[in-house]
């Protein structure tokens, strides 16, 4: 896809954001998670990013510090459901290690996401942890992943090009 601008959410993008994950419902995510994601869009608790093409957010994401794991945590990341494979997911994962790499430098990145996305993230180095059957609805899987986020690795993802 061409002409991606990832920026920083607003609270003006809360609509759209909440649609991108109903699409993503019941597959991804749990119908019951969304007044969860709802009440976070109100209030981020992390940095939070859009992806936009001519105005339309596509996609959403976020990352924060969590103090206890003592690592980045990636946070509601997601993609318009029709624009799977097209290459958004690629391009909010390298545009937020990026921006972790910026804030934080040579870093442990985790995150839990589902059993349909664990071979995305592989795909990029993460490798999962743990996994606990059925964690975020009937049929949804948490799979813990972790990544060491180098500055090797940054260098790698400053020169990919996309978007």
């Amino acid at each position: 896809m061409t002409g991606l601008q990832f920026r920083p959410y607003t609270t003006e993008d809360k609509d759209a954001c909440i649609e991108i994950f109903m699409s993503n419902t019941p597959r991804y995510f749990g119908v019951e998670e969304v007044d969860e994601f709802r009440r976070f869009l109100e209030a981020p608790t992390c940095a939070y990013y859009v992806a936009t093409q001519n105005d339309e957010i596509l996609a959403c994401g976020g990352h924060g510090y969590h103090d206890k794991k003592k690592a980045v945590v990636l946070a509601w990341g997601m993609v318009r459901a029709d624009l799977h494979k097209h290459g958004l997911g690629k391009f909010m994962l390298i545009e937020r290690l990026k921006q972790i790499h910026k804030d934080f430098g040579a870093t442990l990145v985790q995150i839990d996401t589902s059993q349909h996305s664990r071979g995305f993230f592989e795909r990029f180095g993460f490798e999962a942890t743990n996994v606990i059957e059925n964690f975020f609805a009937p049929g949804i899987d948490r799979v813990d992943m972790e990544l060491k986020l180098t500055t090797e690795l940054y260098q790698t993802l400053m020169n990919q090009e996309i978007g």
